[in-house]
């Protein structure tokens, strides 16, 4: 058994199970603190006897992923740390460490290896898909940052789509909020999709209302957004836009919709006319502007300032609440899109993340 991959309900109900007695349930919430917290699995030092040890070493393990590399870039606040971490079967996927201001910290982490969508601004869009990641690997990320600073966010954005891989997805929120555990609440959690609208369907079904949800929309058109996302586009935007607003289960919720901005590509008045009617019917929400930060294979440069300042004040022309995202991590190829600096490997091929 996983440890980073069970609840502390789940792993005392299997060592009731594996013990034949109740008595074991009292150490499974140990050992799950232990796990998640510290990424330390020692039955021994909860003073337990060597027939007992043996026993939960035979019941459950401890598969934490490995450090193989970081780089930072000092920011205001603090530093953004990218983390390379390998995985038990090889393949390395990365995480983000952000600061977030006033002393806080937000941590983006990976739901695959590779992404199969395709997105034509994102490194992680021309890898291709290798394989979901389990929930205790999702869980690990955030074990790994843990041990070293607590993020007080958790944010589902790093390399893949999180709800192409809904089961382990939920199997990992489950462990993240275990009060037991991590004891995250579910409004320090965002799920970011590129509109996957059976997900959301299903991430409103949970019933979690202070759990937050971002769009990365990137084209209010269709025709427009099938050329900037070729595998993106099986859900209309009307279909998404309608999701959205179902998924609206409190008034105050503040619904995210992320916009890479890319010169030429999607940074014109009639996109902001676009924004502006597909944001309409969705309530509460704030539009992030995140300035394209280029990649191993630019579709187009950098926004420059004034580009961004013009582009934001059209949308603010627009009634569309609006905030300009601070460029983080592009010198260490840690920004939106750009994870999978030269060297860094895949298996066969190069990671990265779209990530801001």
């Amino acid at each position: 058994m996983d440890l980073l991959a069970a609840t502390t309900d789940q792993l005392r109900d299997a060592a009731v199970a594996h013990f034949k007695v109740a008595k074991g349930a009292g150490v499974a919430a140990a050992i799950h603190r232990s796990a998640t917290r510290d990424g330390a699995f020692d039955p021994q030092a909860l003073g337990l006897g060597e027939a007992a040890c043996a026993g939960w070493r035979a019941l459950a393990q401890l598969q934490l992923p490995r450090t193989v590399d970081e780089v930072v870039e000092p920011v205001a606040g603090g530093e953004v740390r990218k983390r390379l971490l390998r995985l038990h079967d090889g393949l390395t996927v990365e995480s983000v460490h952000l600061p977030m201001g006033r002393g806080r910290s937000s941590l983006c982490v990976s739901t695959q290896a590779g992404c199969a969508r395709a997105c034509t601004f994102c490194e992680t869009g021309r890898m291709g898909l290798r394989r979901n990641l389990t929930a205790g690997e999702i869980v690990g990320q955030v074990t790994v940052q843990h041990r070293v600073q607590r993020p007080d966010t958790i944010v589902f954005q790093g390399m893949g789509e999180p709800l192409d891989n809904l089961e382990h997805l939920l199997q990992a929120m489950a462990v993240l909020t275990d009060r037991a555990g991590l004891g995250y609440a579910h409004d320090r959690l965002t799920v970011c999709t590129v509109g996957h609208v059976p997900g959301i369907a299903a991430l409103r079904q949970l019933g979690q209302k202070r759990l937050n949800l971002s769009l990365s929309l990137n084209a209010a058109d269709d025709r427009q957004r099938a050329a900037i996302m070729p595998n993106s586009v099986r859900y209309a935007l009307a279909e998404i836009q309608q999701a959205l607003r179902d998924f609206r289960q409190r008034a105050n919720l503040a619904l995210g919709i992320h916009w890479c901005l890319l010169p030429g590509i999607n940074d014109t008045p009639a996109d902001a006319d676009r924004i502006a009617a597909f944001c309409a019917p969705l309530g509460r929400l704030l539009l992030h502007v995140i300035p394209y930060n280029p990649g191993s294979a630019p579709i187009t440069r950098a926004p420059d300032e004034h580009e961004v300042v013009r582009f934001v004040g059209w949308l603010r022309d627009r009634g569309v609440p609006v905030r300009r995202r601070i460029t983080k991590g592009r010198t260490v190829m840690a920004g939106c899109g750009q994870l999978g600096a030269a060297g860094t490997q895949l298996g066969a091929a190069a990671t990265s993340s779209r990530c801001p």
